[in-house]
């Protein structure tokens, strides 16, 4: 988990912000363990915190990389503070371990969810971070005696009892942030989940919430989109802003997957497809939503230890009396401990709202055939087209009458013709008489 947090944020924070604004997710790149990165005599690390000392582009890659390659090699979840020219960036690192079975559906199912769990670790990181951390713990330790004593023996029984309870909660919105980069550990049966959430980010996120006029190709936008996850990876969570390489334009992607099960059923298979696509579009949208938008995220853990510790010499007869008359001298001491620990956690998120018109999704299957993936991309000027042809639309229809209102009454009475037209209709045997 998270060490020092405040202290680390009062660091970084106290270092002055530099002035070219070079915090762009485009350039950054996750590190990998045991690797030297490139450029990390440019930056200092104070506890949680890892600042860039010059205002370089090198040295805000180094950053971003040294803070990756620490949480990696610390090998548990947990977070970074990145400062940089552009202000504070924040890297979260969530992960979940999996099973795999006989069944590869089972192994797949088992996966999604560890990749879905090591989402939300990372989230609440984001939340525990910027948020503060609802805390309340209760702690009792009971201490007990009893000796007798006796003109020929001195006995005695101790009893200590520990409890204790803790629970903590953490809740609030986030937006603004994206997937760095994931990891499936085959051989350790592990997956990992980065997030990053900087001021360009959240900057940027704020700035999509409504159209505007951007002289981009639509037919552009989805070729680098294409192309940017043919050449990348496409996570099964999460989301992405990209740059329009000659515009600018930011381009946000939300990103969703299933497991397409195997059945032995050729039919079956095709509608298990299906729902797989489904299902990956939903949750592409809703990424995109959480990112774009904001979701609420809400967990909440608590455990309860409880110990038992006692030392025995006699014991009564009769223990609901307790009479010290009527005891039995053990020929040995017991002695007996007990400890129990329970410990439970809740995550959940809640991405509610409308996102904005224009947004496209795309579905693709992996090579092997397990998973479906779908992103869902907007752009300002895709929102901007979409409103444009809608407006377009409303305006023919309400301007060149093709929805009328004018009329007549109905006539009810007239119209026999017996010369009217009167096309003969299927008529001949339809059943043998021989079948009656």
């Amino acid at each position: 988990m998270m060490k020092k947090t405040l202290i680390a944020l009062t660091l970084s924070m106290s270092f002055t912000a530099l002035a070219n604004d070079n915090f762009n997710l485009d350039d950054l790149l996750p590190a990998k363990p045991n690797q030297e990165v490139v450029g990390a005599q440019d930056v200092k690390v104070s506890g949680d915190a890892v600042v860039a000392k010059t205002d370089t582009k090198v040295a805000a890659q180094a950053a971003v990389a040294v803070a990756h390659q620490q949480l990696l090699e610390d090998d548990e979840d947990g977070i970074k503070m990145v400062q940089v020219g552009s202000g504070t960036g924040i890297l979260s690192i969530g992960s979940a371990s999996y099973t795999s079975y006989n069944n590869i559906n089972a192994t797949l199912l088992s996966k999604r969810a560890a990749y879905n769990k090591a989402y939300l670790i990372a989230k609440k990181q984001l939340i525990e971070n910027m948020k503060g951390v609802e805390h309340q713990c209760s702690n009792l330790v009971a201490e007990s005696m009893d000796a007798i004593d006796t003109g020929v023996d001195s006995v005695a029984n101790s009893t200590s009892a520990m409890k204790e309870a803790c629970q903590e909660a953490v809740s609030g919105s986030l937006a603004g942030f994206v997937t760095f980069d994931v990891n499936d550990d085959a051989q350790s049966k592990l997956v990992r989940v980065s997030l990053i959430s900087t001021p360009k980010t959240r900057a940027q996120i704020s700035q999509n919430n409504g159209a505007v006029v951007v002289n981009t190709d639509p037919n552009s936008i989805f070729k680098q989109v294409v192309a940017d996850i043919k050449s990348g990876v496409l996570p099964p969570v999460g989301a992405k802003i990209l740059s329009h390489a000659e515009t600018g334009e930011k381009i946000v992607l939300g990103f969703g997957s299933a497991i397409i099960r195997q059945n032995r059923n050729a039919s079956m298979a095709r509608k298990l497809k299906k729902s797989a696509k489904r299902q990956s579009q939903t949750r592409s949208r809703s990424a995109l939503l959480a990112t774009m938008k904001g979701e609420k995220v809400y967990w909440q853990g608590r455990f309860d230890e409880s110990q038992m510790e006692s030392a025995q010499q006699f014991e009564y007869d009769d223990p609901n009396l307790n009479d010290p008359q009527q005891v039995k001298v053990l020929d040995a001491d017991r002695n007996q401990f007990v400890n129990q620990m329970k410990e439970s956690e809740e995550y959940a998120t809640i991405a509610k709202g409308k996102l904005p018109a224009g947004v496209s999704s795309k579905s693709f299957t992996s090579a092997d055939g397990h998973w479906q993936y779908t992103i869902s991309v907007y752009a300002p000027s895709l929102e901007a087209a979409a409103k444009k042809a809608n407006a377009e639309m409303v305006s023919k229809i309400q301007g060149q009458g093709v929805v009328s209102r004018s009329g007549r009454k109905i006539i009810a009475e007239g119209g026999v013709n017996d010369k009217a037209k009167n096309p003969k209709a299927a008529s001949g045997q339809v059943s043998k008489k021989g079948d009656l």
